[in-house]
């Protein structure tokens, strides 16, 4: 994520305190048009933040001097159909509250990758397997 103020400790910290929040999503803009307008409530489980080191900002941009202490990578542990690229931005107010209103800042993701799922399969079933 890129934030448009330079971060600092205090400012990591809040994102890593981050546990069990409940965020209201409205149907994000960018697939309103394919999905129903509804206000989802979502849980956010756990942030794990960390500031880019000069070394990764080089790898990113030439300019690191503007980057340095902008660049933030955020390992987000949510509930299915979390809109994760909203929670980062915000997406105009339509998630709230968003990494960019819990840093008072405004914020935008540069990256989204999935790294890991979580879940039971096959389900348990009463009547055994299908």
């Amino acid at each position: 994520a890129v934030v448009s103020t330079q971060s600092t400790g205090e400012a990591i910290e809040k994102l890593n305190n981050v546990r069990d929040l409940v965020l209201e999503q409205d149907t994000p803009l960018r697939v309103l048009h394919r999905r129903s307008p509804l206000l989802r409530k979502r849980r956010v489980i756990s942030v794990n933040t960390r500031m880019l080191t000069v070394e990764e900002v080089a790898m990113v941009t030439k300019d690191v001097e503007t980057f340095s202490h902008r660049l933030l990578v955020a390992e987000v542990v949510s509930e299915s159909g979390t809109y994760i690229k909203e929670f980062v931005h915000g997406d105009w107010g339509r998630t709230t509250p968003s990494v960019g209103t819990i840093l008072g800042t405004p914020c935008d993701i540069l990256s989204l990758d999935v790294v890991g799922l979580k879940m039971d399969w096959p389900p348990a079933s009463a009547s055994g397997p299908v």
